[in-house]
């Protein structure tokens, strides 16, 4: 059953301006706690940390050069990857079902790689922004990896045609 305005005005008193936690609203209004949080984020209530002149929550700011270590790890764990799959390709160790395993391993590590390089400074600009890098050096460093990858992928996929062929 919906909440009228007025209850909802009244839910909100309590929320910014009470000392009763999530859980007493809720009962009080015959509400879970988390419907309570929903309707407060919804509506862009007054949080109670900032009703007390503190901060509120955000994650830990990572810097550009922690960034940069960051991708240079996913590269090189990238980087392990195929040539690990390259190697047991060549050795016959690896199945139709673990280079797809393997292949969907490194695209969400690419996708990791897209989103540390992000550089804003504003958590919801990081949402909204349809290219992860502002950089130029750093697009030209992403479509090299990448395309990197396409001809390691590429290799794998003719070698796998020409061992097809020979047996």
């Amino acid at each position: 059953m919906a909440l009228d305005a007025a209850t909802i005005a009244l839910i909100r008193i309590d929320y910014e301006e009470s000392d009763l936690t999530v859980v007493a609203i809720g009962l009080k209004y015959g509400r879970s706690p988390s419907y309570i949080c929903r309707l407060a984020r919804e509506g862009g209530w007054l949080m109670r940390s900032e009703r007390l002149g503190r901060r509120p929550r955000s994650g830990p700011s990572i810097s550009l050069h922690e960034r940069e270590a960051i991708a240079r790890r996913l590269s090189r764990v990238i980087n392990k990857k195929l040539d690990q799959m390259e190697n047991d390709m060549e050795s016959g160790k690896l199945s139709p079902e673990e280079a797809e395993r393997g292949a969907k391993t490194v695209a969400s590590m690419i996708g990791g790689y897209d989103k540390v390089l992000v550089r804003a400074e504003d958590p919801d600009e990081e949402r909204k922004r349809a290219c992860p890098a502002a950089d130029p050096g750093t697009v030209d460093e992403v479509e090299r990896l990448q395309r990197e990858i396409i001809e390691r992928f590429e290799r794998i996929q003719r070698r796998r045609e020409a061992e097809g062929r020979s047996q």
